[in-house]
């Protein structure tokens, strides 16, 4: 169980189930409040893709 510490990212109090409790258990969710990972932290963002290369970037010498 890891202890990751309280989250009220972008939630009002009356809205929040957190009660203090913050340990994720090994089914993957809080023991206090029964959310996910994600749930209390959010999904984190998708990497930017690369620009694709294009043969009028590829310099001929």
């Amino acid at each position: 169980m890891e202890n990751l510490g309280v989250d009220n990212l972008g939630v009002d109090e009356d809205e929040n189930p957190c009660v203090g409790i913050c340990v994720i258990g090994e089914d993957g969710y809080c023991e206090g409040c029964g959310r996910s990972e994600d749930e209390i932290y959010g999904t984190p963002p998708a990497p930017t893709p690369a620009p694709a290369v294009t043969g009028a970037d590829v310099k001929a010498g």
